[in-house]
C-alpha cells in the first residue's frame, strides 16, 4: 500500500496541535511548546522572510494566511475559524469566530455557517456540519488541504492523496485484561477463622482494560480491546455485554474451555479497595504472538492512540509499547501503572515512548526498583521521567498530581462523599485521552479538569465497568475554570 506523504502528514499535525487556545498567531508561536520546526523549515516560509526581512515566527502566520486564501471557500472558512487566523476580522456579528476558546470558535462556525458562506459569495452552500463532525473529520479534511498546499507551494500541482491516507479517526486500542469482576463490600474483614456478612455481594463485566475501552466508547471514541478471555458462561457474558457497548470484538482472544479470569475486589464504603486477582495464568493469556496477526498490527497503525495496563504478561507490554513506538506517526502512548509487576525492570528500555504514565503514588512507586527511596512526589516523578516517560499523573482520591520537565501542577479533587473507587483511574485516563486527541495532542488544564470530573461523574462501588461516564456525564459536573492553561 502506498504510504502517505509524510511531509503532508507532519505539517498537518502541527495545525492539529496549534488550533487550540488562541490557535495561530506570532504571540502564540513565540510561547508555545509546540514543535514548529516543520512549518519554519518550509522552502515558502523561507523564501518569505527572507524576501520581506521578517521573523519566521511573523512569515509563519503571513504565508499560511495567503495560503488559507487560496483554498476553497469551505476549506478557507474551516482553516480561518480553526486557527484563528482572523481573515473575516471586523465583520459584524461574528465576535467569536476567532474567541480564545477553540470549541466556542467551533460553535460560532457551525451556527453561522449559510451566512460565513455568503460573505464568500458562496451561492451553493454545503450543509452545515455539527460541533462533533467538526473536530473529527471535517477539520481534517480542511487542515489536510491545508497542509498540502503549504508543502508542495499554493500554485504548484498537488499529488493526488494516497488511497489510504490515514485522517485522525479517533481511532484507539486499548491492550489490557477482560475479567469478571466480583465484588463484596464490607467495612470489616474478617480475621482467620472468623466470619463477617458481607453488605453486598455483586458479580460484572470488568477487568482495566474493559473499562478504559468502555469509556472511551461512551466518549464517542472508536475503542477497540485487545485482551483475552476464557470460553464459559462468564466469558460469553463479556462477549454480550462488549457488543452491547459498541465494542469490536475482533481483537479479543477467545480459549475454549477456560474458565474466564477473575477479580475478586473488597471495597469498604468509602471506597478504599482490596484487589485479589485470578487470571487463569497459562491457560487464558495475552501472548505477544496476537501482535504477529494481520488484524492487530493493521489496528495499532490505524489507532490515534493506544492505552496500555499491566494486565497481560510482561513480555506483551513490551511488545505492545514498542510496537506502538514504531509506527509513523507515533500515537498517543498511555501506560495505566496497574496491576503491580513482579519484575517492573523488564519495562525500563521499554518506557521511551510512553506519553502518560498514569497510577496511584503506590502503584508508581511499585515501577521502581527501591520504591521507598524517593521520599516526595516530585522525585517519585524525578525517577519515572529519567526512564523516558514524558508526563507523569499520580491519581489517587479523585484528584492528580501532574509532573513533566516542563510543568507540575497538583489539582485537587472536587468534595464527594467517597475517598476513591475502583474504576476511577480508568475513567480518568479515558478522559484524558478524549481530550488530548481533541485538542490534537495538546495538554491543557481545561483538559485536566475534565478528567477529573470523569472520575465523579458517576460515583458507584459495585457496577465499576458499567459506571463508565460518558461526554454528556462529564459536561453535566464540569465548569470551565477559570486559570491560565499550561
Amino acid at each position: 500500500m502506498a504510504k502517505p506523504d509524510a511531509a503532508v502528514e507532519g505539517v498537518r499535525n502541527v495545525f492539529f496541535k496549534l488550533r487550540t487556545r488562541s490557535g495561530l498567531n506570532v504571540e502564540r508561536l513565540s510561547a508555545t511548546e509546540v514543535d514548529v520546526a516543520l512549518l519554519a523549515d518550509l522552502p515558502i516560509v523561507r523564501r518569505y522572510a527572507r524576501e520581506r526581512a521578517v521573523s519566521t515566527d511573523q512569515a509563519i502566520v503571513d504565508v499560511v494566511t495567503r495560503v488559507t486564501a487560496a483554498l476553497e471557500p469551505t476549506d478557507r472558512l474551516i482553516a480561518d475559524a480553526v486557527l484563528a487566523l482572523g481573515m473575516l476580522a471586523g465583520r459584524p456579528g461574528l465576535p467569536q469566530l476567532y474567541a480564545e476558546d477553540l470549541g466556542e470558535r467551533r460553535e460560532t462556525l457551525a451556527e453561522h455557517w449559510a451566512a460565513l458562506h455568503r460573505l464568500l459569495d458562496v451561492t451553493e452552500i454545503p450543509p452545515a456540519p455539527s460541533v462533533r463532525a467538526l473536530r473529527g473529520p471535517v477539520e481534517a479534511r480542511a487542515l489536510l488541504r491545508l497542509a498540502e498546499r503549504c508543502v508542495h507551494g499554493p500554485e504548484a500541482p498537488l499529488p493526488e492523496p494516497a488511497a489510504d491516507a490515514r485522517e485522525p479517526s479517533n481511532s484507539i486500542v486499548v491492550i489490557g485484561g477482560a475479567v469478571t469482576d466480583v465484588i463484596v463490600v464490607s467495612d470489616e474483614l474478617p480475621e482467620i477463622g472468623a466470619a463477617v456478612q458481607a453488605d453486598s455481594f455483586e458479580e460484572h463485566p470488568g477487568g482495566k482494560g474493559l473499562n478504559l475501552a468502555v469509556a472511551a466508547r461512551r466518549f464517542g471514541l472508536r475503542a477497540r480491546l485487545c485482551a483475552a478471555i476464557g470460553g464459559d458462561d462468564a466469558a460469553r457474558e463479556l462477549t454480550r455485554y462488549m457488543r452491547q457497548e459498541g465494542l469490536s470484538t475482533e481483537l479479543i482472544r477467545t480459549t475454549p474451555g477456560e474458565a474466564n479470569p477473575r477479580a475478586l475486589m473488597l471495597v469498604t464504603q468509602k471506597g478504599e479497595t482490596r484487589y485479589l486477582g485470578w487470571m487463569n495464568k497459562g491457560k487464558v493469556s495475552l501472548s505477544t504472538t496476537e501482535f504477529e496477526q494481520p488484524r492487530t498490527k493493521q489496528a495499532i497503525a490505524d489507532a490515534d492512540a493506544v492505552l496500555i495496563t499491566l494486565e497481560p504478561p510482561v513480555e506483551t507490554v513490551q511488545w505492545a509499547l514498542e510496537t506502538a513506538a514504531r509506527q509513523t506517526p507515533k500515537p498517543l502512548v498511555l501506560l495505566q501503572a496497574s496491576p503491580p509487576m513482579k519484575t517492573p525492570q523488564q519495562l525500563y528500555r521499554h518506557l521511551h515512548g510512553v506519553d502518560y504514565l498514569v497510577g496511584r503514588e503506590g502503584e508508581l512507586r511499585g515501577l521502581l526498583s527501591y520504591p521507598d527511596r524517593p521520599a516526595t512526589v516530585d522525585a517519585l516523578a524525578d525517577e519515572l521521567l529519567t526512564l523516558g516517560v514524558q508526563t507523569v499523573c499520580v491519581v489517587e482520591n479523585f484528584g492528580a498530581k501532574i509532573r513533566s520537565r516542563t510543568r507540575s501542577r497538583d489539582i485537587e479533587g472536587p468534595n464527594v462523599p467517597l475517598e476513591d473507587t475502583p474504576g476511577a483511574r480508568e475513567a480518568f485516563s479515558a478522559a484524558l485521552t478524549f481530550q488530548l486527541l481533541d485538542d490534537g495532542g495538546d495538554l491543557t488544564w481545561d483538559a485536566l479538569e475534565w478528567a477529573i470530573r470523569a472520575m465523579t461523574a458517576n460515583l458507584t462501588l459495585e457496577e465499576i465497568t458499567d459506571s463508565m461516564p460518558g461526554t454528556e456525564d462529564v459536561d453535566r459536573l464540569w465548569r470551565k475554570p477559570d486559570v491560565e492553561n499550561p
